[in-house]
């Protein structure tokens, strides 16, 4: 049985790439971990060192501020330690980061979207 059989002819979809575009989910670090979104919530929760950020974006530079990237290293190694207790795995919960609770759920990119529970 497919999806669509379910649920009927899809109306509207919005991708990954419309919503980067549209600044809904930002990437990290494109070039480093092109398969790691986060959205626009968690990404100005961490806006302490946003302007270094920007620079460094658009000089092309890799750099990871030193907010974003403790929580990017707790959302990978939690995620990775999730799937390994349970393969099936599509959501994970991360509680008390720089920016509260978040979630991390599978993307089309092969990748992980990190995101608060209110950006669901």
């Amino acid at each position: 049985m497919e999806i669509q059989d379910l649920f009927g002819e899809v109306i509207s979809s919005y991708s990954e790439e419309q919503a980067i575009e549209d600044g809904v989910l930002h990437h990290v670090e494109p070039k480093a971990w092109p398969w790691l979104l986060v959205t626009d919530s968690v990404f100005r929760g961490c806006e302490v060192v946003a302007e270094t950020r920007e620079h460094y974006q658009a000089n092309g530079e890799v750099h990871v501020d030193p907010v974003l990237y403790p929580l990017v290293t707790d959302a990978i190694m939690e995620t990775q330690r999730q799937m390994k207790l349970n393969p099936r795995c599509d959501l994970v919960e991360l509680e008390h980061t720089a920016v509260g609770t978040v979630w991390i759920r599978p993307n089309s990119k092969g990748g992980m979207t990190i995101m608060k529970p209110e950006d669901n």
